[in-house]
């Protein structure tokens, strides 16, 4: 019996439109500034005692502070990401099932917004239950979509690499030239999504946008701290988990619900992640409290 999949992820847009051709030496090849740059020297600002505004908006103030490292714009910006995505088969049906697949992509994104990918299998996939593997093999043991073992390149032709991921496309050159006065930085993410998303898109929708936005994108440090002061402004944002080196900012939605985890001390993106408020049917047999996609950010 064959097997269709549905893909859910919150890999960021640009990793899924794949074209072929790229060189994998263009991988870290003449001047590149790493996304996400983190604040060093300077006093980090303590937030009020369960507020997640105060978080967001301490590491605001830090970014505008002076001092602060000054991302090199006008040259290519590299990212390193682990990817965790939820892959659905036979949704819909009695013989649906749900497995987990881990992907390592280092990204190099140019000022044109072409980009390439060098993407790799990054652990054995893990089944929802162990009847869904069971399924799988029913089903014949399709191939899960993993990417190789060894690295593999993917391109993305100039113009199309996006740093947002839903909504129209946001390029480097736009992404450069963002304001930076968090109502107007607020407009133009609400811009980019309402194509997708409508003229109200949920709060938690507006969480990732802004996330993907400071931990990939090629950003002052002026717009850096407009960005922080948009999640800031989020209505429904709260912390939900505090571990050393990371709070956990949320934002629920629907059964869903979209996990930041950033690092007060750093002012950086260490992950984003979707997490399953309650069972649904899009997700065959996977318990209510599972992360169905993330992203995690490597320094360096």
């Amino acid at each position: 019996m064959s097997a269709r999949a549905l893909l859910v992820s919150t890999a960021v847009v640009g990793a899924l439109l794949c074209g072929c051709g790229a060189d994998p030496a263009a991988i870290g090849a003449g001047p590149v500034s790493a996304a996400d740059p983190q604040l060093h020297g300077t006093t980090r600002q303590q937030p009020m005692p369960g507020s997640a505004a105060g978080v967001a908006q301490g590491i605001a103030a830090r970014w505008s502070a002076a001092g602060a490292p000054a991302l090199a714009l006008n040259v290519p910006i590299e990212f390193r990401a682990v990817d965790y995505t939820a892959t659905v088969f036979n949704p819909g049906s009695p013989v649906g099932f749900t497995a987990f697949i881990t992907t390592r992509r280092t990204t190099l994104v140019t000022t044109a917004s072409a980009a390439t990918i060098l993407a790799s299998n990054g652990a054995s996939a893990r089944f929802a239950t162990p009847a869904d593997q069971a399924m799988w093999q029913a089903a014949g043991r399709p191939s899960l979509g993993q990417a190789p073992a060894a690295d593999a390149t993917q391109a993305i032709p100039a113009g199309q690499y996006t740093f947002l991921p839903q909504g129209s496309t946001l390029t480097y050159r736009q992404a450069a030239a963002l304001p930076a006065d968090r109502g107007s930085l607020a407009v133009v993410l609400a811009d980019h999504l309402r194509a997708y998303a409508g003229l109200h898109p949920p709060a938690s929708m507006e969480l990732k946008q802004v996330a993907y936005l400071i931990a990939t994108a090629p950003l002052t440090d002026e717009v850096r701290a407009a960005a922080w002061q948009v999640m800031a402004s989020l209505p429904g944002l709260r912390i939900c988990q505090n571990q050393p080196g990371a709070i956990g900012l949320c934002i629920d939605s629907a059964g869903d619900e979209t996990l930041v985890n950033v690092n007060p001390d750093t002012g950086a993106i260490v992950s984003i992640a979707d997490r399953l408020m309650q069972t649904s049917p899009a997700y065959p047999h996977v318990a209510a409290g599972t992360i169905v996609g993330s992203s995690t950010f490597l320094a360096g």
